[in-house]
């Protein structure tokens, strides 16, 4: 998936995901493979387009939903007192949707890898410390996680004030355009297909050419090696290792030359196809909510606008 630069707010309000899977299967025995349409050519990011697309918010979307929701927990904390912001303005962040990355695709950024490698930092914290009063009015909960009803006098919702910034954008679902979100977890990640694990083991025959053994794209993004840490915010840019560089580089002529992304690309859209057949009541009515709390999203952001 596309990635978008993310708060710490956000960070804190899709915990409430982390436990919900990738989509896949619901056990039994497993249907054959879907069929697949063409299969493309794909030299760059933009080129990464999946049927399931059209049912999940857009980045720009998310990031007014993910505006709108700080913004209300900030408004809910100034409401008890606290005058520190819920972590830092996701306003203020980057865009970065130039890569795709997941544990199908590993990680895709053509354009980048020269100078950024896998562009993989670790955050250790959000540069910004909240001060224990923040963190539980926040969270709603104290230091020993016990639920928490009023501060300093004053009612304290109920889950915090980040749980008043995520109702208020209709759930944490609305904040990501994961495909895990839509209803019955999204479409399978196909990892185990046969066609995606011939094109892993072609990738990887390619890399072993170069001088990597790595079994899959996702092995090489994710090797701890890459993973230096950084205050998240800091202005600071991180240190990427020749060793870093070279293997991203390696690992992206091996998609060029093997059409990795092309025959991924192409399975991941027979699941999607697969899945929106099956799912079209569900379906829609998760697009509707898309764009009914992104309205309501944009509506609370301009409210914050005019004072």
């Amino acid at each position: 998936m596309k990635r978008s630069t993310t708060s710490a707010l956000t960070l804190l309000l899709l915990t409430a995901l982390a436990g919900c899977g990738t989509g896949g299967g619901t056990g039994g025995t497993r249907p054959a493979p879907p069929q697949l349409g063409d299969i493309p050519t794909i030299t760059g990011v933009a080129q990464v387009v999946r049927p399931i697309d059209a049912y999940l918010p857009t980045a720009a979307q998310s990031r007014t939903v993910e505006r709108a929701a700080y913004l209300t927990s900030a408004r809910c904390l100034r409401r008890l007192g606290i005058t520190e912001p819920p972590g830092p303005d996701p306003a203020r962040a980057e865009p970065a949707d130039g890569d795709v990355r997941s544990r199908l695709y590993g990680y895709f950024a053509p354009d980048r890898v020269a100078t950024t490698g896998y562009d993989a930092v670790v955050a250790t914290g959000t540069g910004q410390p909240a001060s224990p009063a923040t963190v539980q009015v926040l969270t709603g909960r104290d230091a020993t996680g016990t639920p928490v009803a009023d501060f300093q006098g004053r009612a304290v919702p109920r889950g915090g004030c980040l749980q008043e910034g995520l109702d208020a954008v209709g759930g944490a679902v609305f904040l990501t355009s994961d495909p895990s979100a839509l209803p019955g977890g999204g479409p399978q990640e196909p990892l185990t297909d046969p066609r995606v694990v011939a094109a892993d083991r072609q990738w990887s025959n390619c890399m072993k050419d170069r001088g990597f053994a790595y079994a899959t794209p996702a092995d090489a993004y994710m090797d701890p090696r890459w993973r230096s840490g950084r205050t998240q915010g800091a202005a600071a840019p991180a240190d990427h290792t020749p060793a870093e560089l070279a293997t991203a580089a390696a690992d992206d002529a091996c998609k060029r030359s093997t059409d990795f992304m092309g025959i991924a690309v192409a399975v991941q859209a027979a699941y999607d196809r697969q899945y929106i057949a099956a799912h079209p009541q569900e379906l829609t009515a998760f697009a509707q909510g898309v764009s009914r709390h992104v309205a309501d999203a944009q509506r609370l952001v301009a409210q914050d606008a005019a004072g």
